[in-house]
């Protein structure tokens, strides 16, 4: 158990971030909003990236945070504990010393009663989490080779330096992925009617391509058997769809020059098409 501690007191400090981190992309919205970025969904969504980067690289960026203030201020408070501690000391937290001590170690009971095997509900919690995190393990990688089968069953179209576009009869909306080497993007063939429609999809997919987001999509999935019972990450994974297609739309109206109305025109109609054939 004493192996086991120092992972789950990481885990737990991850969970806080994740916490932390849906907060202060709230408050960058509040400040966004009242600004000329209010609708640059394409700038909101590099931000909120740059927001899951760092929580991501968090126990690196924390390790190097601690050394570099130790080297500034030598001799300083850095932990929250010890900031605390030292608020306490010069009077500036009014409660009993047993009253301080208990909230300042409610996280450390609460690992060692989750170790110790004495609490029932400590244990029977892990069990279910662990247990559903394997089932969610087992749903990614059932969802991943279900994709797999989907390339391999489609039809090469067309390709590019990095990009294969497919054809396939077994979808009815367009999407994008990637494998180890190539990535790919999917379409329905019966867009092969509508020129249209099919400018469109392909323009919608390839900024997907361009913009990283498939990479995201996986990061995010991966993501999610770690912190599904965390409300925080299914805030920020909502957010993070809406801007990537809000950006993903924006960018392509802004780059290639198309008809907003047309655009936005073309999109229902086709998903109100799609929804009809269920």
């Amino acid at each position: 158990m004493t192996a086991v501690k120092p992972v789950l007191d990481a885990y737990l400090e991850l969970n806080f971030v994740l916490i932390l981190s849906v907060a202060l992309w709230f408050a960058a919205r509040f400040v966004l909003s009242r600004t000329s970025m209010r609708l640059s969904f394409s700038d909101q969504f590099r931000l909120l990236r740059a927001l899951v980067l760092c929580l991501m690289l968090s126990p690196v960026l924390a390790f190097g945070v601690a050394h570099l203030f130790e080297l500034l201020w030598p001799g300083q408070p850095m932990a929250i504990g010890d900031v605390a501690v030292a608020a306490y000391l010069r009077g500036e937290i009014a409660l009993p010393a047993t009253q301080f001590e208990t909230l300042l170690n409610t996280r450390q009971r609460w690992v060692e009663a989750a170790l110790d095997g004495r609490s029932v509900w400590a244990i029977a919690a892990l069990a279910a989490l662990a247990l559903v995190s394997a089932m969610l393990v087992i749903r990614v990688i059932w969802a991943a080779l279900q994709i797999r089968q989907t390339v391999l069953d489609s039809f090469l179209w067309k390709r590019s330096a990095k990009v294969d576009v497919r054809l396939s009869d077994h979808i009815k909306v367009p999407f994008a992925v990637r494998g180890l080497r190539r990535r790919h993007v999917i379409l329905p063939s019966n867009l092969l009617n509508d020129r249209h429609e099919l400018r469109f999809a392909i323009a919608h997919e390839f900024q997907h391509v361009r913009s990283g987001d498939v990479e995201w999509e996986l990061v995010l999935e991966f993501l999610r058997p770690l912190f599904f019972w965390n409300p925080a990450y299914h805030i920020l994974r909502y957010q993070f769809e809406r801007l990537r297609e809000l950006g993903c739309d924006q960018a392509i109206v802004a780059r290639r020059r198309l008809d907003t109305v047309d655009y936005a025109k073309c999109l229902l109609d086709y998903c109100a098409r799609t929804v009809s054939r269920e």
